[in-house]
């Protein structure tokens, strides 16, 4: 992992992290302004198999919500933990520091083997 020491992964991780959740949030906002006409009768036109019509519905509101709900909660993680790059977060967590304590609960607990 020497490899990776010079601050341009840190960097490249961070803005692809970034540039993502815009992505999915930029998306999700052009697909829920789409409305049907209220005087179409809400296909498509394509039609299969002679009467197998394909709808031209929106997505359903609950789960359009449920995607910016996911966004939220990923940038609300992205703050506090650390995922972008060398940003450490704002409560500071390590995975380094959390095996130090369950190593010393487990000494604590069960002693030396």
């Amino acid at each position: 992992m020497a490899d990776f020491t010079n601050g341009f992964w840190d960097l490249y991780i961070a803005i692809i992290t970034v540039l993502s959740i815009g992505g999915c949030a930029l998306l999700l906002w052009s697909q829920s302004k789409h409305r049907v006409l209220a005087g179409s009768d809400g296909t498509t036109g394509h039609i299969w198999d002679e009467d197998l019509t394909e709808l031209n519905t929106p997505m359903p509101r609950w789960w359009m919500w449920m995607f910016y709900l996911t966004i939220v909660f990923g940038i609300g993680y992205l703050t506090l933990y650390p995922g972008l790059g060398s940003y450490a977060g704002k409560l500071g967590w390590k995975s380094a520091g959390a095996y130090t304590e369950e190593l010393k609960t487990a000494e604590q607990e069960y002693g030396p083997l």
